[in-house]
Parts: C-alpha cells; sequence; structure tokens
C-alpha cells in the first residue's frame, strides 16, 4: 500500500493558520507561443512568473485567526508559505479579494484570493 504526504498547510508571517479546509496553489508561467509562418508553433518565450492561491476557511465562534480583510484592506505585501508535499513554497504577494459566507448547516465562512510571486522553495 502507497504511503502518501500529510494534507498541506499555509502560513502567514510563519505561523500556521489553523482554519482553512482548502487550499488550491498554482504557478502561471505566462509563456508565449511563438509562431512563424514557415514553421508553424517555433518555440516559446518566457513570460512573467507568478503565483495564485485560493484558500477557504472555516470561521471560530472567536472570530478569524487572521484579518485576511484587514490584510485585503491594507492592500499592502505579505509573506505566505504554502506547506506542501515535504516542500514550503515561500512567497510574497498580496490579498486580492476577500469573501465572507454564512448558510444553513454550516460554519461561518472566509475565503481570499492571493496573487504573488515565489521567493524561496524549502
Amino acid at each position: 500500500m502507497a504511503v502518501y504526504s500529510a494534507p498541506g498547510f499555509v502560513d502567514y508571517a510563519g505561523v500556521p493558520a489553523l482554519q482553512p479546509n482548502s487550499v488550491d496553489f498554482s504557478i502561471e508561467t505566462d509563456n508565449k507561443d511563438v509562431h512563424t509562418l514557415l514553421l508553424g508553433r517555433a518555440g516559446h518565450s518566457a513570460g512573467s512568473k507568478s503565483v495564485k492561491a485560493s484558500v477557504n476557511s472555516a470561521v471560530p465562534a472567536a472570530g478569524m485567526e487572521i484579518d485576511w480583510v484587514g490584510l485585503a484592506q491594507a492592500q499592502a505585501e505579505i509573506s505566505l508559505g504554502f506547506h506542501l508535499a515535504g516542500k514550503v513554497y515561500n512567497c510574497r504577494g498580496d490579498v486580492r479579494s476577500v469573501k465572507l459566507g454564512t448558510s444553513v448547516d454550516k460554519a461561518n465562512e472566509v475565503s481570499f484570493e492571493f496573487s504573488g510571486r515565489i521567493v524561496n522553495i524549502v
């Protein structure tokens, strides 16, 4: 039987966020195809790399563990670490959007979108 990696998590300024129930992390290269008349797709030109992340969290009765709304309002650059499969993707960027939700039969939720760059991978 195969053994798989433990669930990943996100940290803000080195402190793990305990409430997320899903984290999606993608690396965008923004490469562009180069087409020529005689060769067709002749290759590609390198784009400006970036990362995008979506995080969805439950909100405890005491309130959000991290003030994602305040971070979005500040429009400042922050550090987030994305831990997955034995690696940490340390990133710098900003919180682009925050969504708050409430509904019947489940915890209140907060979700946010992050856009940035990888600083290092450890």
